[in-house]
């Protein structure tokens, strides 16, 4: 039995039905009740049950066999949206960086042991595949889960270590000694950098942006493909631009914000 379960105060079948709207992703919209089980390790009756309660909701719809979020799902996020200042502040600088460089350029929060992006600028052109609001994304291979761990304090960067030992071991072994090396770069040159390592063909960099007075840690990072970056650009321009842009929404946000 898990701490989690442990606690006579936690709302298991709560859990459960957010795990069920959580299983779908933008590689997966469309999902059966046998493969929701499947993504989210809750048995097929009870998904049968939270799948049926979530309809009538209104947070998910079904169409004959299969379920996909409905609008009513967006109504949980939208207050947080709304006052997102920082994506509102960010958003023109993020889409002139990923012009100038013919990339994509994401502010991205912590979820567990995932990262979220929030707001994703890119260039109008279908390169690769590209990452918009709400995708979600390991920590541990990714730029910007270094540059969003390098914020936490010492005993809660050491508490999402174990997260990620424990709940993504695939991850683990392969990651872990570059994801420690980011971290360490991220604190004393404001930026790490990726180069293929989890998209091949790309060199990525990240920066830290803030930590807001809830304790919620923002980041910005910065993916190239490699043939429109020559030597090594992404350190010496990209990485650089990058972090002028984060200080420059710190700047306006500090102006902003009461």
């Amino acid at each position: 039995m898990t701490e989690i379960e442990r606690d006579a105060g936690f709302a298991t079948t709560l859990a459960k039905g957010l795990e069920v709207l959580r299983a779908f992703r933008p590689d997966r919209p469309s999902m059966s009740n046998v493969e929701i089980a499947a993504q989210t390790g809750i048995n097929r009756a009870t998904v049968a049950r939270l799948s049926y309660t979530l309809v009538k909701l209104g947070y998910l719809k079904q169409e004959k066999s299969k379920f996909r979020l409905s609008w009513g799902a967006l109504m949980l996020v939208n207050p947080l949206l709304v006052n997102a200042k920082i994506l509102q502040i960010a958003r023109p600088s993020m889409q002139k960086l990923a012009q100038d460089l013919g990339g994509t350029v994401s502010i991205g929060v912590i979820d567990h042991v995932n990262f979220v992006y929030l707001e994703t600028s890119r260039v109008n052109e279908n390169v690769w595949t590209s990452h918009d609001l709400g995708t979600i994304g390991p920590l541990l291979p990714a730029a910007i889960g270094q540059a969003l761990c390098a914020q936490l304090p010492e005993d809660e960067f050491a508490q999402k270590l174990a997260e990620m030992k424990r709940f993504t071991p695939e991850f683990w072994p392969k990651y872990i000694d570059e994801f420690m090396a980011g971290v360490e770069s991220v604190k004393s040159r404001g930026f790490s950098v990726m180069r293929g390592t989890w998209i091949p063909g790309t060199e990525s960099t990240a920066v830290p942006l803030l930590r807001d007075k809830n304790g919620e840690c923002f980041a910005m990072s910065c993916r190239v493909p490699i043939f429109r970056l020559s030597g090594n650009q992404i350190e010496e321009e990209v990485a650089p631009r990058l972090k002028s842009l984060a200080a420059n929404v710190r700047s306006q946000l500090a102006f902003v914000m009461p």
